[in-house]
């Protein structure tokens, strides 16, 4: 067997872990997110109404009562007349300090009462109670906040785990951008998003790399939303490279060791 014959066999053992590397590779288009926003679309409006989020049960809402008076405030609030501080910095404390909306759609307030408030936005929830705080009070200030704003984030981004929002509406991107962006493995083309609704459980699927997600029913993100990123192909194959190599060197030497006795 001549030298160019064993060249050849060698060679040919190459080809095949190179060409698995490259076909593993992500190219810029499934790196890039919303890469066919062209520069046109700058004064496109793209339309996504987003739609006020609806109180819930279980859900935890921050509820206060403020009047001129401390006294008053504390008697409406379940507080101490004076030297109280209020604590919102864990979940216990939300549980304990928040009011949560039970299996008949009401939150239980001191002094005013039971109030109903499912299907109630914040800001209408707000006003309910503010109607009631009227009568009894003058020049009240009513305070509504949802404490369970949480989204989870799982798969391939930096940090996974469940996250606070402190506002009425956030993004997926805000939210995958909280769990400290997507890595090298995951695939911006394959989010899915999992979705509490009255009926069950909804699903969507989203793609990152594409200028639709402005559109889409999943581009905000409601409270208790699911993201869950996906490796992409190239994963199970970094993952087994190591292994590959291994074997692929073993086999390489062991044809060059059977040419190498052939020859003799």
């Amino acid at each position: 067997m001549t030298f160019r014959s064993n060249l050849l066999k060698v060679t040919g053992t190459m080809v095949l872990p190179i060409f698995l590397f490259l076909a593993s590779c992500q190219g810029p288009g499934k790196m890039v997110y919303l890469k066919n926003a062209s520069k046109e679309d700058t004064t496109l409006v793209f339309k996504n109404p987003h739609k006020e989020y609806k109180i819930a049960i279980n859900d935890v809402l921050y509820v206060r009562v403020l009047t001129g008076n401390p006294e008053i405030s504390a008697l409406y609030n379940n507080l101490p007349a004076s030297g109280f501080s209020i604590s919102m910095s864990s979940e216990a404390d939300q549980y304990i300090n928040g009011f949560t909306v039970d299996k008949t759609g009401h939150i239980k307030l001191p002094v005013l009462g039971s109030v109903a408030v499912k299907g109630l936005s914040l800001f209408d929830a707000e006003q309910q109670i503010q109607r009631l705080a009227d009568q009894y009070l003058i020049d009240a200030t009513v305070i509504v906040r949802l404490l369970n704003y949480k989204v989870t984030v799982l798969g391939e981004v930096s940090q996974p785990g469940v996250y606070s929002h402190y506002n009425d509406q956030m993004t997926i991107l805000q939210a995958i951008g909280k769990a400290g962006d997507i890595t090298d493995l995951g695939d911006k083309r394959n989010i899915m998003v999992i979705r509490s609704v009255p009926q069950g459980q909804i699903s969507y699927q989203v793609d990152l790399t594409q200028k639709d997600l402005l559109s889409s029913p999943a581009y905000f993100v409601k409270p208790n939303d699911v993201i869950y990123v996906k490796p992409s192909g190239s994963k199970a194959f970094r993952i087994n490279l190591p292994i590959m190599s291994i074997f692929l060197s073993s086999l390489t030497t062991l044809i060059v060791l059977l040419q190498y006795f052939d020859n003799q």
